[in-house]
């Protein structure tokens, strides 16, 4: 029997070499030359004058369309006195992208329209963005993003005098520019970025106007962030940055431009060690130089903070402390408006057709120069339910208190239902 084995052997290398010996196609090759068919070019072919095409980089689509529309009908009462309005408002966005191997970019437009039933209509918003991030080799990531936006606030809001028929449309834009570098345990990011905003008239009901040109600002800035890796998911980080606002006209009530230079240093801690949990906070010092010499310059303590926690798929938690420092707007008197504010956001995914969510905020602002302090919190609840693939019906009120010494606390409470469709 083992002799019967040995000549079957034999004989079935015999017949694999007979092919090969006569130089015909093997389908392993016999290692001499490049004798595969299929990886020769045809001779027949000439490529003298081919134009080389570079593959695609991703999909079969150059662009990835998202896009929404939103339609709803609400009643909302401002507390004004003034009783409740009923309004129409159509939330249109639209959003193109494209990924790359190096990165990916986008541009997205959305707008809020509004009209009230007594005839009034408003355009709340329009927004323009455009963004987008390279990667120059595995270490080094450069980004870049630019928004424009024209908005106009209700005219019958707390902010506004019972005379005022429209308020001012603002237009805003900037831009920010920034290079990640990473440096082993230590992650270096740099920033630089620019804006403009430029405020209309006030029209008041008897058509005389009001000029806001001392609200127009344009500003600069530059900031860096280093960060230190203390163990894999935990890192120190500190931030410093400096910020230049140049007004266009001096303000009304002070006769002098407000125009300075404000300057942030931040330090804290970072940590995700998982999807499940994300933490940061920070504690700081910001000063801030007023250009005039009649000005008084002032400082504040910095905090931030932030929290995410997402113990399953569907349920998100969301909490957030931030410290900013911003213009003062139309406040009589005042140089500058510190605002600290704390919001938190719940998602939660009941079923694949229904999903709940809910808010809240609070914010305490104290304007620098006067003694005026504002006071602000409220809630909000919601729901989205899945009709089809391409529609939502959608549901939400919201409720804001807010207390600006020495004028009345004033109650805003507002009801929305309507639908959104969807790609």
């Amino acid at each position: 029997m083992r002799k019967a084995g040995f000549a079957v052997s034999a004989a079935a290398l015999a017949l694999l070499a007979i092919p090969a010996a006569a130089g015909e196609f093997t389908p392993l090759g016999d290692g001499s030359a490049t004798n595969n068919a299929d990886l020769l070019g045809n001779p027949a072919i000439d490529c003298a004058n081919c134009v080389a095409t570079p593959p695609y980089e991703s999909g079969n689509e150059p662009f990835d369309l998202d896009w929404s529309l939103g339609l709803r009908g609400g009643i909302k009462d401002e507390g004004t006195g003034d009783g409740p309005t009923y309004e129409l408002i159509a939330l249109p966005s639209v959003t193109l992208k494209h990924e790359t191997m190096r990165g990916g970019y986008d541009v997205g437009l959305s707008g809020e329209l509004s009209y009230e039933v007594d005839g009034s209509a408003r355009i709340g918003s329009i927004t323009g963005t455009a963004g987008g991030e390279y990667e120059l080799d595995a270490l080094t990531t450069l980004a870049g993003r630019g928004n424009l936006k024209v908005s106009q606030d209700d005219a019958d809001g707390p902010d506004y005098a019972d005379n005022v028929a429209s308020a001012p449309v603002v237009v805003s834009g900037d831009g920010e520019v920034s290079a990640t570098r990473d440096l082993g345990a230590f992650n270096l990011a740099v920033r630089g970025s620019a804006g403009r905003e430029v405020y209309g008239e006030t029209v008041y009901d008897d058509n005389s106007t009001a000029d806001n040109s001392f609200q127009n600002t344009t500003g600069y800035g530059a900031g860096a962030r280093l960060g230190y890796e203390l163990t894999p998911g935990l890192v120190a980080f500190v931030d410093v940055e400096a910020d230049t606002l140049t007004y266009d006209a001096p303000s009304p009530s002070l006769l002098v431009k407000l125009d300075n230079v404000t300057y942030a240093g931040r330090g804290g801690l970072s940590a995700k060690f998982n999807e499940t949990l994300e933490l940061e906070g920070s504690l700081g010092f910001g000063y801030t130089d007023l250009t005039d010499g009649s000005l008084s310059d002032f400082s504040a303590v910095l905090y931030d903070a932030k929290a995410v926690f997402r113990p399953d798929e569907t349920l998100t938690l969301t909490g957030a402390f931030t410290t900013t420092i911003s213009q003062p707007g139309t406040t009589s008197g005042a140089t500058a408006k510190l605002t600290y504010a704390a919001t938190g956001q719940l998602d939660y995914l009941v079923n694949p057709w229904l999903k709940l969510r809910a808010d809240a905020q609070w914010s305490e602002a104290h304007y620098q120069g006067i003694d005026n302090d504002e006071y602000n919190w409220g809630f909000g609840v919601g729901a989205d339910y899945l009709l089809n693939e391409h529609t939502d019906l959608t549901a939400d009120y919201s409720f804001l208190r807010t207390e600006k010494t020495p004028d009345p606390a004033t109650d805003e409470h507002q009801v929305t239902v309507g639908v959104k469709f969807h790609r």
